[in-house]
C-alpha cells in the first residue's frame, strides 16, 4: 500500500498507477470519460509551480476508476505531526492569487487604460 501525505504525493500515486499500467495520457482520459487533456492538466506538473488544474469531485471518481484505485483513510502513525501547522487556507490561497493577477493586469496595462476603464466603470454604475 503507498502512502500519500499531501496533494502532490497524491498525484505521485496516481502517475506510479498509470505508468505501472503502462496507460499514457490519452487511454486514462478515454477510460474515465474525460475530455482530451484533462488527466494531462490534472497529473502533470506541481501545484505550487503551475499545474493547470485540480481534481474536483467528478474528476477524481472517474480517474480512480480508470487506474483501478480506491482511497483509504487511515491514522496517521505515531510521531507525524499531524497539528496542521504550516498548512495554508483556501482563502489565502485564493487572496495570493488574486494578488498575483492583479500585479500582472497592472504590468501589462498603462495607467491611461485603468483610468479610462475606471471612467467607464463609474458612468456605468451611476447609470442604475
Amino acid at each position: 500500500m503507498n502512502t500519500a501525505r499531501d496533494y502532490d504525493g497524491f498525484i505521485a500515486l496516481l502517475n506510479d498507477r498509470r505508468r505501472k499500467l503502462g496507460l499514457p495520457m490519452t487511454a486514462v482520459n478515454d477510460l474515465a470519460g474525460l475530455p482530451g487533456g484533462y488527466a494531462n492538466k490534472i497529473l502533470l506538473g506541481t501545484h505550487r509551480k503551475g499545474r493547470c488544474s485540480a481534481i474536483g469531485p467528478e474528476s477524481m471518481a472517474k480517474l480512480l476508476k480508470a487506474l483501478g484505485i480506491e482511497i483509504q483513510i487511515v491514522p496517521a502513525p505515531p510521531g507525524i505531526d499531524v497539528s496542521g501547522g504550516g498548512i495554508r487556507s483556501y482563502t489565502h490561497l485564493l487572496s495570493a492569487r488574486g494578488k498575483r493577477g492583479a500585479a500582472e493586469w497592472m504590468r501589462k496595462t498603462t495607467p491611461t487604460q485603468r483610468r479610462e476603464w475606471a471612467r467607464k466603470a463609474a458612468k456605468a454604475r451611476w447609470k442604475k
